[in-house]
């Protein structure tokens, strides 16, 4: 049986330059995924923000899968 890897979380500044690399406002990103504006704009902080948050990796293959979706 072949061993799943565990992807680690994307950083904070590859979302928002992956986001934006689609002309996706935070809200529309959040949309994409299932999620509030408030939670990706947290997954966008820099760590030193307090509000921020780490992306699960689920998220953000979910988010890649669908916006190139979106492109075509």
């Amino acid at each position: 049986m072949k061993e799943i890897q565990k992807e680690a979380p994307p950083d904070f500044k590859e979302i928002r330059a992956e986001r934006e690399k689609y002309g996706l406002s935070q809200t529309r990103a959040g949309e994409l995924v299932h999620v509030s504006c408030r939670t990706w704009q947290q997954w966008e902080a820099a760590p030193e923000i307090k509000s921020h948050q780490k992306m699960h990796p689920a998220f953000w293959e979910l988010f890649q899968i669908k916006a190139k979706r979106l492109k075509k």
